[in-house]
């Protein structure tokens, strides 16, 4: 499957003119008719349930190498090395709020912990690289400023992550790494409360 032909912009928490102004780029490009797709499948109830496969556990995380909300140079899971990382991973616009169920639950429990970190990494094809001015500061004006170090948008090969980790772009997904870099759990779709249970429980003992 090639990624180019099925991600729409990943666009979080637009505002104002930049929203705007995506909107438009993305009508043209023919971006609607995936988002209208992704909405119905929604309704209908396709990709919304957590499902935890765990085909990528004790896998090295795949390197993003990219600049964060921040405009600093963040290399994953190099940036996190000697912490336990949550990576949440998403494709489509549209998943945001799987991202959200898995990261905002993580943050409060852990954010403030010496030892533990997390990262948002929206994956967009290089075809969008032109808009990224727009598309990064659209994020920014949406998102706490002590968040942006935190948001690492990589612009390039998606197919290459997809490929490599066996995802479906249609979802978004967590992985939990330990101190090497090593996934040690992963999650797809919205979290429920036993999967969120079970996280935190690994990123406890990872922290050991």
């Amino acid at each position: 499957m090639r990624c180019e032909s099925c991600v729409i912009p990943l666009v979080f928490r637009f505002t104002g003119l930049a929203g705007a102004v995506l909107l438009v780029v993305c009508m043209v490009f023919g971006s609607m008719a995936r988002v209208h797709a992704g909405e119905k499948q929604k309704r209908e109830g396709g990709h919304t349930m957590t499902e935890q496969t765990q085909s990528n556990m004790g896998k090295r995380f795949p390197e993003v190498s990219a600049e964060s909300l921040a405009k600093t140079r963040e290399s994953i899971p190099g940036s996190a090395r000697g912490k336990v990382t949550l990576v949440v991973v998403a494709f489509l616009r549209e998943t945001q709020a799987q991202l959200d169920s898995w990261l905002s639950p993580f943050v409060q429990q852990f954010g403030d912990r010496e030892g533990f970190t997390f990262y948002e990494v929206p994956m967009i094809s290089s075809g969008y690289k032109f808009m990224r001015f727009i598309i990064d500061n659209g994020m920014r004006a949406g998102l706490p400023e002590k968040k942006h170090k935190h948001v690492v948008t990589m612009y390039g090969d998606v197919q290459r992550y997809t490929d490599e980790l066996g995802l479906d772009p249609r979802s978004g997904y967590a992985f939990l790494l330990d101190k090497e870099g090593i996934i040690r759990w992963e999650g797809q779709g919205f979290a429920t409360a036993e999967a969120l249970k079970e996280l935190f429980a690994r990123a406890e003992k990872l922290a050991e």
